[in-house]
């Protein structure tokens, strides 16, 4: 867990060094000031798609769509006229399911993305970006019985992210983005490993100030 923090906490340094450049910059050239922080909550609805995991099973596994909850913190650095780079860190708990086996997993992330946000409208951004994932926690429940799985889930996840951001007054905001998995995520030890690929939606709201 040690490598995890020190991992997060190298990448909030880096991003607090961006934030000051940008908030030098803005006083130079006299910009408008910009929300630079925000908190969001909300839920995920998340699909393990194991038919997208290598070697294919054998029957399609049909799609298990399941909600789980999230939350985070982000930062956003003016770049150009209407366009900010947003990393974010965040908490997600992604649950889902293997259909052919009967199986619920639960798994949680700590999950850092680093988005473009551009104004595409007044009140209207779209953001879109890769998504890093560390894992936390993960356990199965199969006819009742729960299980620590995390030692044999993948540690690490990659996936890319787009939405939409609508701030509806003052601080205020409203996202709902999707996530596509790019890796594919293993479980199991050894010979006796199955894969699969995420998709998640996200529905959060938020404040900036």
């Amino acid at each position: 867990m040690k490598k995890y923090y020190d991992l997060f906490k190298c990448a909030f340094l880096c991003t607090m060094s961006f934030v000051f450049i940008g908030n030098t910059t803005a006083q130079i050239t006299d910009e408008p000031p910009v929300k630079r922080f925000g908190f969001q909550a909300g839920v995920n609805i998340s699909n393990m798609n194991f038919n997208e995991g290598e070697p294919a099973p054998s029957a399609n596994i049909p799609s298990s769509w399941k909600t789980g909850f999230t939350f985070g913190f982000q930062v956003r650095i003016p770049l150009v006229e209407k366009l900010l780079l947003q990393p974010e860190y965040t908490f997600s708990e992604k649950n889902g399911a293997d259909k052919s086996l009967g199986i619920d997993y639960s798994i949680d992330y700590f999950s850092l993305p680093v988005l473009l946000s551009y104004e595409l409208f007044p009140r209207i951004n779209i953001v879109a970006g890769p998504q890093f994932e560390i894992l936390v926690s993960a356990g199965s429940t199969e006819n009742g019985i729960h299980s620590n799985i995390t030692h044999d889930v993948e540690e690490r996840g990659i996936g890319i992210l787009g939405g939409v951001e609508f701030n509806v007054i003052n601080s205020f905001f409203l996202s709902a983005r999707y996530l596509q998995g790019l890796n594919h995520v293993g479980i199991g030890q050894r010979s006796d490993v199955k894969e699969f690929k995420y998709q998640s939606v996200f529905i959060t709201a938020g404040i900036r100030f």
